[in-house]
């Protein structure tokens, strides 16, 4: 498949059609290969993706983008959360995410609150009941 170049000119349901072509891969790399030139615009991109998709991929390259490229613009850790939470929704199994949900009450930011923390901690230790990052905070 030949490479997209993402321009400002292009319509945007073409690149749309093309991020959606693509494997999870190629997804990444498209979004970090233009993230830079068109980081907010890259973000309206992936919302209407996953808003149309409805997987948890899509959200967590949302999370990703504004935790990664975004953090710079006031607000962009709450996003992510919010994004990250829309993906735990629709993988509520999924380890990986949990614990990067529990990140977000963690410094600098401690987006999360107390409630919050144990809640996540308490879904972690229900699939890995070893979890040391999730006991602490629940004895904590």
């Amino acid at each position: 498949m030949e490479e997209y170049k993402l321009s400002r000119f292009s319509p945007s349901n073409e690149i749309i059609d093309y991020m959606r072509s693509l494997d999870n891969d190629r997804v990444v790399s498209f979004i970090l290969q233009n993230t830079e030139d068109y980081g907010l615009y890259m973000l309206t991109l992936l919302e209407e993706i996953a808003k149309k998709e409805n997987t948890s991929f899509w959200y967590i390259q949302l999370g990703a983008l504004c935790t990664a490229n975004l953090c710079y613009i006031d607000g962009a850790n709450h996003s992510a959360l919010y994004y990250y939470n829309k993906a735990h929704e629709l993988e509520p199994r999924d380890v990986s995410l949990l614990n990067g949900i529990l990140w977000f009450g963690e410094a600098p930011d401690y987006i999360l609150t107390e409630e919050q923390k144990k809640h996540y901690a308490s879904k972690l230790l229900e699939l890995e009941p070893e979890n040391e990052k999730a006991l602490a905070i629940i004895n904590s």
